[in-house]
């Protein structure tokens, strides 16, 4: 079967722009520290809250985003996820304190939660075809990076030209042009009872699904830490400018993305799921060590952190396909990738911010090295229980 014929591919795009607004609403923060703790008056680790609050809804109610999507139909909750995004840059945007921000960020990542878990669901929907599928689920693994890096390049000339105010705004207009698109392209999956406590309780029993959400967790804490610091780092530690200091995080954002796609290619041609992501693991604590030690000149350290995030990349394609294949049914599907998500929302809340701790008390960012090195040995011990699960079930 043709793939074309195959996929509702307007509507796998419309869905794929809804999920470059979140990354864009995860990406615009980096380059805009230091603008707001010069204007606020922020320390290292109140700007550590101001990026890292986004989360918080997620980390708590992911797995309920999930139920209410099999609940009430994902494109309702696709619907509700971006205008609440929308909402919450504007109230950003008319913040003068810290207080305020932190409450913007809250609803943001409220938005991003309902959107990027009924997105998964709206991608399967528009691909229903095996092969179809699997190409959009792989275009829908790079939402985040694609996303984040594009407001990474953008942020230091709107920034320049119209202050963090007027990029906060400019993306609350673009998520509510998102909103558009995915009302008048995304397919509406028949909505059913099928959210209940007892999915909730089967999921997370279930531990294929378990291993994923975890090896997530570990991967995003490592890979957003970096994200959302090496703007700081570049300026402060290294003296650079904020716009080299966006585009090289940029740069980084962005070569996770041909990861992602190479992910679902390897995948595809029979390489284990388990394996790969224990290779990625390892690739990663090495990277780690020649990023984080005072040891290597600027340009070494910075293609180690290119090498770290590109390898990195396999991860959430894994991740994201072997959501359907290790739930217990179809019915699970939305409750497993709202426990994805809220395990990795979780990790992204905490980890930055236990990283900006251990930098600030203990003199330096090489000092938050054993904190990456034993989430990539939790991450790598999670793909060998994946790799024995998977064994054992023939899959």
């Amino acid at each position: 079967m043709d793939d074309r014929a195959a996929a509702r591919w307007p509507a796998v795009w419309a869905v794929f722009a809804g999920g470059l607004v979140a990354g864009a609403y995860i990406g615009k923060v980096p380059p805009a520290l230091p603008v707001l703790r010069a204007e606020l008056g922020l320390t290292l680790v109140q700007s550590g809250f101001v990026a890292t609050m986004f989360n918080v809804v997620g980390g708590l109610a992911g797995m309920l985003a999930g139920v209410l999507a099999d609940r009430f139909g994902p494109k309702r909750l696709a619907l509700l996820g971006l205008a609440i995004l929308s909402a919450g840059g504007f109230l950003g945007a008319a913040a003068s304190g810290y207080a305020l921000l932190l409450l913007a960020r809250f609803f943001e990542g409220a938005g991003f939660i309902l959107f990027t878990v009924a997105g998964a669901a709206l991608m399967t929907a528009a691909a229903p075809e095996p092969r179809a599928r699997a190409k959009a689920l792989s275009l829908w693994s790079a939402y985040m990076p694609a996303g984040g890096s594009l407001a990474l390049l953008a942020a230091p000339l709107v920034i320049a030209a119209v202050g963090w105010r007027g990029l906060w705004v400019a993306l609350a207009l673009v998520a509510a042009g998102a909103l558009a698109l995915v009302w008048r392209y995304a397919l509406a999956p028949r909505a059913g009872s099928m959210g209940s406590p007892r999915l909730a309780l089967e999921s997370l029993a279930d531990p294929g699904t378990l291993a994923l959400a975890l090896m997530f967790a570990f991967y995003v804490a490592q890979w957003t830490s970096v994200m959302i610091w090496l703007p700081t780092f570049v300026v402060d530690e290294r003296g650079g400018s904020a716009a080299t200091a966006a585009l090289l995080t940029a740069l980084m954002v962005l070569i996770n993305v041909p990861g992602n796609l190479a992910g679902g290619w390897l995948l595809a041609r029979g390489v284990h799921r388990g394996r790969m992501t224990i290779a990625a693991f390892a690739i990663m604590a090495l990277c780690a060590v020649g990023m984080l030690l005072d040891v290597l000149p600027n340009l070494p350290r910075f293609l180690l952190v290119l090498a770290f995030s590109s390898c990195a990349g396999v991860i959430p394609a894994a991740v994201f396909s072997g959501v359907p294949v290790h739930a217990r049914s179809a019915r699970h599907v939305g409750t497993s990738n709202g426990l994805v998500m809220q395990s990795s929302q979780a990790s992204q809340f905490v980890a930055p911010i236990l990283l900006a701790w251990m930098a600030s008390r203990f003199g330096g960012w090489g000092a938050s090295l054993s904190a990456m090195l034993a989430f990539a040995a939790c991450g790598a011990a999670c793909g060998f229980a994946l790799e024995v699960i998977e064994a054992r079930r023939g899959r």
